[in-house]
């Protein structure tokens, strides 16, 4: 016998009942409720809905929930955290894990706190870049590769706010019974879910669903998710998983829709039978084009990785055919229609100057594919390969020039190989190993007015570094002129490389190659170049003096460069490293290094005191056993430490107790006269700041 139904899903009937009357262009009406379909087991399902026509519709109702003590709860909070969602997805933010505290949120105050908040975790996620773990504005962040969704979760673990996994479970849980209940012959089954779960849409319960296998639910046509009231998401269709199944295309608007979703979603999940419907597709309509989803492309470009992985390069070069001319991103590097505002046209920001160090678009993922390709060492793959680089190399877009360059890169570094690693040979066509040398020079000259372009540009030559005195001369010239301190920064190794290593090379590369020229614009750099060349510089000296790369000899007139020109702190700071390593082979090269540093500093805090709270003296310690020798001199290095730390007591000198007790040090008459002449320094500071540490005198 039925029972009357609950509220809720009276409610909800009819709201479902009003939605597929406009949806189907015709009127519903129920005509059965708690229809039995097992007089033995007194199965049933909830609603009969009949269409104008006669159609039948047997409705089961259920809802998607964690406990019933927790809904009210949820409720505003998880209303708030939709609303922040949505906000962060907007924007283009997704790929990452965000624990959450759990705060006060009033109903009225959700859309404008959601924004605030929005622009907060926007902002901390710009900060860390590529960081894989990280805090800010009270969340922490975790970034997950093939995320393609925000998730939550509320901190300490206390309990995951997982949409995709709440919804799962839902459905597992509850898709046997409700395949059972709805098995009625002449009837579309649906299946209606009410979330009253925090956090779960439509999306997440598509991509749960995309997952299932529903050769087990037979009686299911459809299922509809209401994540909020009135508000109805087809999240499975049979027609969709069946198309999938026989590789078939969908013409019906809802359907296809729903299948670019599921595409979606199963190539992001590494699904064979999605790529292999994607493929099937794609013949019968003669191109990519109906899949008019760039995330699905995105991920059809990851799952090309995958077919690469186990070698299967032909359906990778499928890939590549079917996306390289792609209008995600413009060629001429306007905005998207989804990006009105240019939020996120990488273009505009690389002409800008901005940081783009992130792999986005269509056409930026398949750069990287084609990249992975390359590295195959298959050069029967190249010319395809090149035409397509070539091309993205000198389109409008400057994030694709970007993306494309890393192509470039792999093909640069083979143009000299002749053998694979395993002994055979690597048969690519002379022609085009030359074609890339000249292409990748060309390049550089063409972006020399574009910072960002000429970074991924300069990384060319971490590999092969054949260049003629002529070409080098350029080259660095060219980069030195963008100023940008990014480039410079990266720009010393190869400086340093045509100064003190490329003439040696010449064994390998063929051709005489004389380095004085390169010498030269080291010093130049050294003594006059930016801070950011200025402080690389000096950590590639001290790299080559650790490593013990050439001898000390040929490096021995680098260092005291660095005391010249413009005071740079970067590069005094870096400085102490070469002092570090000047210590163990020339200590006294190293002490004239440090003394005359600190005369530096000195004459420049006289000039500019306000700026010694960023400044921090290294090495003192290690010196003043070398300097015990010379009892004058260390009195003198120790008073221009005293008047430096008089000029600004934020800078950190040394350590006070080892700097004046090194009296101790000094050996026969010079030591009383030491110890007296630093006692008094020392008591001029201490004057001025009792606190300082206290010093042994009494030795």
């Amino acid at each position: 016998m039925a029972h009357q139904q609950g509220q809720w899903e009276e409610e909800a009937i009819e709201r479902f009942r009003v939605f597929l009357g406009q949806e189907r262009a015709t009127d519903y009406v129920i005509t059965g409720r708690e229809v039995v379909v097992d007089q033995n087991t007194n199965e049933n399902f909830d609603y009969q809905l009949q269409s104008q026509d006669g159609t039948k519709v047997a409705v089961e109702l259920s809802r998607i929930v964690e406990s019933g003590e927790e809904l009210a709860h949820q409720k505003v909070f998880g209303s708030f955290i939709e609303h922040l969602k949505k906000e962060l997805l907007s924007r283009g933010i997704k790929g990452y894990f965000i624990s959450t505290p759990e705060f006060p949120v009033k109903k009225k105050d959700i859309a404008a706190l959601s924004l605030k908040i929005a622009n907060d975790l926007e902002k901390v996620i710009k900060e860390n870049g590529e960081t894989k773990r990280f805090k800010g504005a009270g969340f922490e962040f975790s970034k997950v590769e093939d995320l393609d969704t925000i998730v939550f979760s509320y901190h300490s673990g206390v309990k995951s706010i997982d949409p995709r996994g709440t919804a799962s479970s839902g459905f597992a849980i509850k898709l046997p019974k409700k395949n059972r209940q709805i098995a009625v012959p002449d009837h579309e089954g649906i299946l209606v879910f009410v979330s009253w779960a925090m956090f779960v849409d439509g999306a997440d319960a598509i991509r749960a669903l995309s997952t299932f296998d529903f050769s087990n639910f037979q009686n299911i046509d459809k299922i509809f998710f209401e994540p909020r009231q009135g508000q109805f998401v087809l999240v499975y269709d049979r027609t969709v998983t069946e198309a999938i199944k026989n590789k078939q295309p969908i013409s019906d608007s809802s359907s296809l829709r729903l299948m670019l979703q599921y595409a979606r979603y199963q190539l992001g999940e590494k699904k064979p039978e999605a790529f292999e419907y994607v493929k099937a597709v794609t013949t019968l309509a003669g191109n990519l084009n109906w899949l008019e989803d760039n995330q699905a492309k995105e991920n059809l470009i990851s799952y090309g990785e995958e077919l690469l992985d186990k070698e299967q390069i032909e359906d990778t070069m499928w890939i590549v055919r079917q996306l390289h001319n792609d209008s995600n991103p413009h060629p001429d590097g306007t905005n998207e229609s989804d990006d009105p505002k240019g939020d996120y046209n990488y273009h505009e920001k690389t002409l800008r100057g901005e940081d783009v160090g992130i792999i986005a678009t269509v056409r930026g993922h398949l750069c990287w594919l084609m990249m992975k390709i390359v590295a195959k060492n298959k050069p029967e793959y190249y010319t395809e390969i090149i035409d397509i680089m070539t091309r993205y190399l000198k389109e409008a877009n400057l994030f694709i020039r970007i993306q494309a360059s890393f192509i470039l890169d792999e093909l640069w570094r083979r143009r000299r190989a002749t053998r694979n690693q395993d002994g055979s040979m690597f048969a690519w066509e002379d022609k085009e190993r030359v074609y890339i040398r000249q292409l990748a020079l060309d390049t550089i000259r063409e972006n020399h007015s574009y910072a960002r372009v000429m970074e991924a540009l300069l990384h060319i030559f971490n590999s092969v570094r054949d260049l003629n005195e002529k070409e080098a001369e350029e080259m660095l010239e060219l980069f030195l002129e963008t100023k940008d301190d990014d480039v410079l920064h990266d720009l010393a190794a190869l400086i340093v490389y045509f100064a003190l290593f490329r003439e040696n090379d010449s064994q390998y590369y063929g051709g005489d190659f004389n380095p004085n020229k390169f010498v030269s614009i080291l010093k130049n750099q050294i003594k006059n170049g930016a801070p950011s060349m200025r402080s690389s510089l000096a950590w590639h000296i001290w790299k080559l003096l650790k490593d013990n790369a050439l001898p000390y000899e040929k490096l021995k007139g680098y260092p005291p460069l660095f005391l010249e020109g413009k005071y740079a702190y970067k590069a005094q700071s870096e400085l102490h490293l070469i002092l570090e390593e000047l210590i163990k082979i020339a200590p006294d090269d190293a002490l004239m290094l440090y003394e005359c540093s600190i005369k530096l500093l000195e004459d420049f805090l006289k000039t500019k005191p306000d700026e010694g709270s960023q400044y921090w003296i290294n090495n003192t310690e290690e010196m003043l056993s070398v300097l015990a020798k010379d009892p004058d001199r260390l009195i003198s290095i120790v008073g221009r430490l005293k008047n430096i730390w008089m000029t600004s007591r934020q800078i950190y000198i040394g350590n006070i107790k080892t700097i004046f007790e090194s009296y101790q040090l000094v050996a026969g008459e010079q030591k009383e006269k030491v110890k007296e002449t630093l006692k008094s320094m020392y008591n001029d500071m201490k004057a001025i700041h009792p606190p300082l540490q206290e010093v042994d005198w009494t030795k």
